[in-house]
């Protein structure tokens, strides 16, 4: 799951491409995935986004 946060914005996302799909809809169209990745894996942030991904964990009861 990544999280996607800018100022009063907040989206929890399963994907890759969804991030970047959001990003993009933000007035940046030229936006790629590796761009979305590489922010991720540097904890910086991307056109004022912060971007965290964080492991889901499933109950196995």
């Amino acid at each position: 799951m990544i999280i996607a946060a800018k100022d009063n914005e907040f989206h929890k996302v399963n994907s890759l491409t969804r991030a970047t799909s959001i990003i993009r809809h933000d007035q940046h169209p030229g936006t790629m995935n590796w761009m979305v990745e590489d922010a991720m894996k540097k904890h910086r942030k991307l056109f004022g986004w912060r971007l965290i991904e964080k492991e889901t964990v499933k109950n196995e009861d």
